[in-house]
């Protein structure tokens, strides 16, 4: 094969990734036109944001169906269920991570390190929680007791 045949094939290739790059391109904005054109239901009106947000006292039967409230947090339950997982027995006894009943470390500190983590030590949870959940987990901390 002569380098003339290699920049041919280069040149081909290079043509045939941008036509698909085109046709991606162009089916996703028809895609996506087409699903402006849709009428919304409730759920995708509850999905996307683009209804209406029921009142905070509304009843049940007053929200759309399908638009089921979230479930309360809990941090007992959080705790238990995902942070459980290093910090044993509810965080009473250290596991792969310390153990967090009697810390020496400052609320502020431990909001820290559950927001932001600490690299090779602890993965960052503050894309996952709102910054009172993180609050509500430092209490619950705060308030271990033990068995």
């Amino acid at each position: 094969m002569t380098s003339l045949d290699t920049l041919l094939r280069v040149r081909a290739l290079r043509t045939a990734i941008a036509a698909s790059a085109v046709c991606v391109a162009v089916t996703l904005s028809i895609v996506c036109k087409a699903d402006e054109a849709k009428p919304a239901t409730p759920m995708t009106q509850y999905q996307s944001g683009k209804g209406e947000t029921p009142e905070p006292g509304a009843k049940a039967a007053d929200q759309p169906a399908g638009a089921e409230k979230a479930p309360e947090f809990s941090a007992h339950g959080t705790f238990s269920s995902i942070c459980g997982f290093c910090h044993e027995d509810g965080g009473r006894r250290a596991g792969k991570g310390p153990q967090l009943m009697g810390t020496d470390k400052t609320d502020e500190q431990i909001f820290n390190r559950i927001k932001f983590g600490k690299p090779g030590r602890m993965a960052a949870f503050g894309g996952a929680f709102t910054d009172d959940q993180i609050k509500q987990l430092v209490a619950y901390i705060r308030n271990l007791k033990p068995r």
